[in-house]
This record gives structure tokens, sequence and C-alpha cells, in this order.
């Protein structure tokens, strides 16, 4: 009896379909955890993904690409594999070309596999999957899903890190064209398992001396990876990148955050990044600290007002950063606001201004700062009135230099600006 064409033609068509299957990739969207009872998940943001599948023992690419800031990989379009495929090998780097990667001391950036199984009844597979809850790590090494985890901490807030400073000055930029706009990039964060560095820092030379600015996150032997913490020290590293690359800002030691600098560049750029560290970290609001430089008692002594101090300059910065104060009442974008914003967003606002001065200027120490600023914002005589009015609170000239040694004894008015401090390193 001869088969009508009919079904021959469905016949054909069932063949070819058991040939292949079709992915129809709508979303695919993880959050990484370590499993333990407080920790709250993370996405894998704006990181590099690839997406493939194992056939005759050969790894073969089927897509390639990066995460959105919340860590979903969308839309991708349809794509054919073999019928007999069960599974694909999503896999994540931590980190991308433009912002630079979470890696491990041997220069290897963090890299995880999910194996995303296929339903294999049927020949056309939707992917629109969701797991926040999802663990990286070997059996065999218990700790090795605490650690993938806080690596997996350090790749999102240094994602957010780098949004957030770019917002900043893209408000700077918008409000006033002629500002100089703010480029990033890519530097490389070390962190790994039993490296139990001194402290964070960064490397103008790398780690390893070979030449490669880098940024060392260290381990802790409490385990203690406090939300404030991480996002706190990978935004002040990332600062002393931006202020080296700007600004070319000179290294140098110091003793502490209180202790004093002969030296006011190292308190500058360490001040700087302390000011933009905790701001990113404390939603812009220092306010428990805002009288800080006025009353610190540490053994009866101030040890901030007037001194050339890492605190002293972040608490000055702030006074230019802040909306409102119990103090002074200076805001450097006062004058130039042209729409109503959030006390944030003019916080936001005030951060970005401050760098386009920085990076115009090449500012190393805070006086340039401050006469920059002076220069190119302050023309009124109200906003004279309390800009000086911020000078005095602190305890610095009418220059805007520091007015108290060590000793709490009155400063050569000319001490800050005639030695060469450049030999300092």
């Amino acid at each position: 009896m001869t088969e009508k064409p009919l079904l021959r033609c469905l016949k054909r068509s069932l063949a070819q379909a058991a040939d292949v299957r079709t992915i129809d990739f709508r979303k695919f969207h993880i959050e990484v955890t370590d499993g333990g009872v407080n920790s709250a998940s993370v996405p894998i943001s704006n990181s590099k993904f690839t997406i493939s599948y194992v056939d005759n023992n050969r790894d073969n690419l089927l897509y390639e690409g990066m995460t959105n800031e919340k860590g979903q990989i969308l839309n991708l379009p349809p794509k054919e594999i073999p019928f007999e495929v069960t599974a694909l090998k999503i896999r994540f780097i931590l980190g991308n070309d433009s912002r630079g990667y979470v890696q491990k001391y041997n220069k290897a950036a963090y890299r995880f596999t999910f194996n995303c199984g296929l339903n294999t009844g049927i020949t056309t597979n939707t992917i629109n999957y969701t797991n926040t809850k999802t663990k990286f790590g070997n059996t065999a090494d218990d700790e090795s899903w605490f650690y993938n985890f806080q690596a997996s901490r350090i790749n999102h807030y240094f994602d957010q890190a780098v949004q957030e400073y770019s917002h900043a000055v893209e408000l700077a930029n918008d409000l006033l064209p002629d500002t100089k706009s703010f480029e990033v990039a890519p530097i490389n964060i070390n962190f790994e398992k039993g490296m139990l560095l001194k402290s964070n820092g960064f490397n103008r030379n790398g780690y390893d001396g070979k030449g490669t600015v880098d940024i060392v996150m260290r381990d802790k032997a409490d385990k203690n990876f406090s939300t404030q913490y991480l996002m706190h020290n990978i935004m002040h590293e990332w600062t002393h990148w931006n202020l080296y690359r700007y600004a070319n800002a000179p290294g140098g030691n110091y003793d502490g955050h209180y202790g004093y600098n002969v030296n006011p560049k190292i308190s500058f750029k360490e001040g700087w990044p302390l000011m933009v560290g905790d701001l990113f970290a404390l939603n812009y609001d220092l306010a428990k600290e805002d009288l800080h430089v006025q009353t610190d008692n540490f053994n009866g002594a101030n040890r901030l007002y007037g001194k050339s101090t890492n605190y002293t300059v972040k608490q000055v910065l702030y006074d230019l950063v802040d909306t409102g104060s119990n103090d002074e009442e200076f805001s450097i974008s006062q004058r130039y606001l042209d729409e109503e914003m959030s006390d944030l967003d003019i916080r936001r606002l005030n951060l970005g201004i401050l760098h386009t001065v920085m990076a115009e200027s090449k500012t190393v120490t805070l006086q340039e700062l401050l006469n920059s600023v002076e220069k190119k914002y302050v023309f009124t005589k109200s906003d004279k009135e309390k800009f000086v009015k911020l000078f005095e609170i602190n305890g610095l000239s009418r220059e805007g230099s520091f007015t108290l040694n060590n000793e709490s004894n009155p400063m050569d008015p000319l001490s800050n600006v005639d030695e060469d401090w450049d030999e300092v390193e």
C-alpha cells in the first residue's frame, strides 16, 4: 500500500527534529552563596560568560558575552545543537576586560562552571532559570565554598564601585558640560585563601613587583568579611588607582589614619580614598563623624585639628561633599543646580565635581585641591564666607594649608609649599 504524501512529509520532519534540539535562551540568573545561614547571596555582575556543550568529547562554544549588572544572561538568539546533547556548560569569569578581574595570585581569574541540564524528551529547550542560592566549590576542600563566595562578593562590589563613581562624575559632566569626564581603566584584584597579608593595598608596580599595577584584598584570619568592610576597601584601593592615573599621586607610607604625616601629599593621597570608600560603604552619610576633627580627644590631645593626617583630609573633603552640617553650610554645587535633586544625588554630584577638579588640576595635596575649588567654583561673597568657614572649623589657614605640627605647635605658613616632597616614596 502506498503511503500518503502527507504522512511521508511528517515522518521526515520528525526524523530531522530528532537530529537536533533548539536552545531558546530567555533568561539565566544565578546568585552565589556559600550556604551559610547568614550569607546574603550576590550576583555575578557585569562579568564575562561562555556557554558551550560537549559532543564527541569536544567542547563546542555556543555563546559568549557579559552578564548585566544584575548578573543575568538575557535573550540570546536561538541555536541548534545535536539532539543527543543533554546539558549546557555555563562558565563565568569574575570580571571583564574594561574594569579588570578578581584573580588568584597566579594571575588566574576566578572561573565557575554551572551545568544546566536539558529536557531529553523534547526538541526545543527554553532556558528560563533563576537560582539565588548557587554554591561553587570543591567537596574535597570545605573552605572553597566560602572563598569562592567571597571572591564573588568582591567582584560584585567592585562592579558597583565602578558604576557608582562613574555615575557621580556623569552627574558633574551633565551639570557642568566642560568638566573632564571619567574613563574606567582595568586593574585586577588579587584575593585568595591563606594569603594573610598585613593589609589591603594598591600596588603601582604590582604585588609581585613586575610592573603591572594591581590591588590586593587580604585574607583575614577571623574570616569576617562584612559588607561595609569589603565595600569600603574595594572602593578605597580602586580610588588609589584613579588618583594615580589622573594626578600621578606619589606613593609613601603612613602610620595609621590618625598619624601625623610630615609630607602633606601622603595625607591627601590617603585621605581622598578614605573619604570615597566611606561614602560608598555608608551611602554618602558620614554624619556621625562630621565633627570629629573638632572634637577628637586622645589622651587629652586632638590628633586632627589643623594637622596633616589622612583623617583630617577625609573630613575636610566630606565638608565639601555634604549638603548640611552642624558647623558649616558650604556645598560645592549649590550655585549651579538647575533642577531639583535628592540630597543623596547632590552628594554624588559633589563627589563628581571634586573628581573633575582633581583630574583637571592634577592636585596632590589638600591645599591644591581647595585652591582649585575656590578658583573654579567659589565666586560670590556669601560662598566665599562659607568656604572660609570650612577652613576655620578644620584648623586650616586661609590658604588651605595645615597650621599645626604633630606637637600642636604653629607651623611656618610656608612649610606646606616650599619643600620638595617628591623625595618621599
